[in-house]
């Protein structure tokens, strides 16, 4: 096993206004283990969290919503007859259909709810699962129709600062033939350790994260979960299927499972005042790719405000290197020692 942990700290130092002594202030850039690439671990980053207040004109109905009742039969466009042979994929409370605005070939949207309004605690497992298993049995419909469609992942922008452009809640299927950046850099990296090693990087990084125990936080089901040794995003959590390559391999319970614990990381994240994220689920090319392990990356971003700062700046969007506020050590232990309650409907 060739997992590597490294890291380096640094020290900036000024003189601070009167001149009488230095400011010490750290940063810590880290390594991560499978793409190389570094993201930094700064003293006085801060992301802002919830204002009850910015939020009130968002949780009414609204009779203008594409996604709601009766408006999503009405305007939301329907899938073509040579994929499915019903308009919109339903599973629970999730309904599917095409995305008007074509991110890939096959885009799609999936509303949660019909309710216009979730706090990011009310996303309960079922709502999740349901939703994942809409959007997997779209995903099999499509690849069934079009083989070159071979690269697929589940996302949620979640309000404004996360770049949704409408509050009601609901995920988006990437399905296209041509991979993403993130997509791309992880097969190949993952090919490479798997030439290198003889064996998965995401399955050694679940043994390595469980025997150090500085940043695992769970296993339930086939799931295992932990922060980010070298973080994209603040407060940042991840999560790897044992044993699956596809999303189109996962069954009914590790659907279940990954809804769980998407779920209460989603209690913690509420319970801090985050009230805006990012989830990205990443599968492998859809014939299958031994190297290859599902696996879920999730960031908070800036909380809904009248006013606020993006907390994606020049490093994030340009140089593509995160700087965040404190240690994923720090954060896994308070997400395991912190207070929520699980969802169950």
């Amino acid at each position: 096993m060739a997992i590597r942990f490294r890291s380096e700290k640094l020290q900036a130092r000024w003189l601070i206004p009167d001149g009488s002594h230095n400011e010490v202030r750290c940063v810590e850039v880290r390594y991560d283990p499978l793409l190389g690439t570094t993201s930094r671990i700064a003293e006085g980053v801060k992301l802002q969290t919830a204002d009850a207040a910015a939020l009130e004109r968002f949780q009414g109905p609204d009779a203008s919503c594409p996604f709601c009742p009766p408006r999503i039969g009405q305007v939301t466009p329907r899938i073509v007859p040579t994929i499915s042979d019903t308009p919109r994929i339903v599973a629970g409370e999730t309904v599917l259909f095409p995305n008007l605005v074509p991110y890939s070939q096959h885009a799609a949207v999936a509303i949660f709810t019909p309710r216009h309004w979730l706090g990011v605690s009310e996303f309960s497992p079922k709502l999740i699962a349901d939703n994942l298993t809409a959007c997997i049995r779209y995903i099999r419909a499509v690849y069934a129709a079009d083989a070159r469609a071979r690269y697929c992942a589940w996302n949620v922008n979640y309000l404004y600062p996360s770049g949704g452009s409408l509050p009601h809640p609901h995920a988006q299927v990437f399905l296209d033939p041509v991979p993403t950046n993130m997509m791309r850099f992880q097969f190949e990296a993952g090919e490479r350790y798997w030439q290198e090693n003889g064996t998965s990087f995401w399955e050694d990084l679940v043994t390595a994260e469980r025997e150090r125990n500085e940043r695992f936080l769970w296993d339930i089901g086939a799931t295992a979960w932990m922060t980010a040794f070298a973080p994209i995003g603040f407060n940042e959590v991840r999560a790897v299927v044992r044993g699956r390559e596809t999303l189109l391999q996962m069954d009914e319970g590790e659907v279940a499972a990954l809804a769980a614990g998407l779920s209460r990381v989603l209690q913690w994240y509420g319970a801090r005042g985050y009230n805006s994220f990012n989830a990205s689920l990443f599968s492998g090319p859809l014939e299958g790719a031994a190297p290859f392990r599902v696996n879920l990356i999730m960031v908070t971003r800036t909380a809904m405000l009248p006013y606020y700062r993006n907390d994606a700046m020049h490093l994030e969007r340009l140089h593509w290197e995160a700087a965040v506020d404190h240690a994923p050590e720090r954060l896994a232990a308070e997400l395991r020692n912190g207070a929520f309650e699980e969802q169950t409907s």
